[in-house]
């Protein structure tokens, strides 16, 4: 059986610059038909849509991490070693890697992620929380993204990873490099140079802070990523430096995309913010569903090593497929009632961070951001509201985002 195509009448088309903007109307056309669709101009690429089909194909061991390089750059083949840094740059980092290789290192780097490593992080994120308020507290308007949701994560995943001050801003911008290509569904050239540029710039500065850094020993991830790769047989620098660039764009967008969403939505339902302020204890199922709601991330990638049969479509080896988690987090099948936001919401097991054993790995430190973000706006501005005009969303599918969030104190 061959997927059928979905007519969308007059919803926008899946990436188009509308479908960017609101992409649950489109979604929900989608997840009224088949789980399995073809993506249009990419032959070779599925599309995967509802919150089961996602959960258990994510699961099937006839599927890889390792993406192809044909589905990373949409370029003849002939035209693929142009952009060999880039290709050998995301084949190295912990979330391309297939077990067993991923399982030991994962088991290695997460001893940087544990409760209790991050619990002992809360002063340290609190403290640039307040300040970084605290310069906002006497201003009548401020962009949340600008001034609070972009620099916060910014200086915390920076100081993990031993980014000197001078550094923060020019690596940053390097990193959104890459998210901007990572982000775009159709993989055009001209943003992969630029993401391979960034990389390879990314590279040199790591290169150098972990020359400086070796034989120095601090409570920090660049500490352990060190010894991971001087513990771990067959780890190269190249590989370390990897680990490095991930874990900076990751702690950067994924942790900024999930204030200024949530921010966002939060203040377009007012009454869920009061609610906010008068409990505390909503904290936590609030964060869970503005992740499920406003998801930071809205795709993963896996390649199909084995000839797979689902729901009536055969994916040959060689094909790829994108979960689109976006979508399964707004499915009605799985949770009732799905574009209503609702913070009592049970057994919310949305896939904000992903399915499988390579789940995100910095969820714990962008939880903890997020809570302590949410909590101290809502404290120190009780009455917070948007100011005129329209969302200003990005264009990047993968990474929803705000670009700038204008709100009056």
């Amino acid at each position: 059986m061959v997927a059928m195509s979905i007519d969308t009448g007059k919803i926008p088309p899946l990436f188009s610059p509308e479908f960017q903007r609101d992409p649950y109307p489109t979604y929900q056309q989608y997840l009224r038909g088949p789980s399995l669709q073809p993506m249009e101009g990419r032959p070779g690429i599925w599309l995967l849509f509802g919150y089961e089909a996602c959960t258990t194909v994510i699961r099937d061991s006839r599927l890889s991490a390792v993406p192809l390089a044909s589905f990373l750059v949409a370029v003849p083949e002939d035209g693929l070693p142009e952009f060999d840094d880039l290709i050998n740059h995301i084949r190295r980092q912990l979330i391309r890697l297939d077990a067993p290789r991923h399982t030991e290192m994962r088991k290695l780097m997460n001893r940087g992620f544990t409760p209790i490593v991050i619990e002992r992080l809360k002063p340290t994120v609190q403290a640039i929380i307040d300040r970084l308020l605290g310069d906002l507290q006497d201003l009548e308007t401020i962009d949340l993204i600008r001034d609070f949701a972009y620099p916060l994560p910014v200086r915390v995943i920076s100081e993990l990873l031993g980014v000197p001050e001078e550094l923060q801003a020019r690596c940053i911008a390097l990193s959104n490099d890459i998210a901007v290509f990572a982000g775009d569904a159709r993989r055009p050239p001209d943003p992969a140079r630029l993401a391979q540029q960034a990389v390879r710039e990314l590279y040199g500065y790591f290169a150098a802070i972990i020359r400086e850094r070796r034989g120095t020993v601090k409570e920090d991830l660049l500490t352990l990523l060190i010894d991971v790769a001087d513990n771990v047989k067959m780890f190269t620098e190249e590989e370390l430096y990897a680990q490095c660039v991930l874990l900076l764009v990751a702690g950067h967008e994924t942790t900024r995309n999930l204030i200024g969403n949530g921010v966002y939505t939060l203040l377009t339902h007012p009454t869920v913010y009061k609610e906010l302020q008068e409990d505390e204890a909503l904290l936590v199922p609030v964060v869970e569903e503005l992740l499920r709601y406003e998801s930071p991330a809205q795709a993963i990638v896996r390649t199909v090593k084995a000839d797979i049969e689902f729901d009536g479509t055969h994916l040959r080896a060689g094909s790829t497929v994108v979960f689109m988690i976006g979508a399964a987090n707004r499915d009605p099948r799985q949770f009732p009632d799905p574009d209503r936001l609702d913070v009592r919401r049970t057994h919310n097991r949305h896939l904000a961070f992903g399915g499988d054993s390579h789940v995100c790995l910095g969820t714990t430190l962008a939880r903890l951001e997020g809570r302590l973000s949410i909590n101290a706006l809502a404290r120190r501005f009780p009455n917070l509201r948007l100011a005129e005009g329209q969302p200003d969303w990005g264009m990047n599918f993968a990474l929803r985002g705000l670009n700038t969030l204008r709100v009056h104190t």
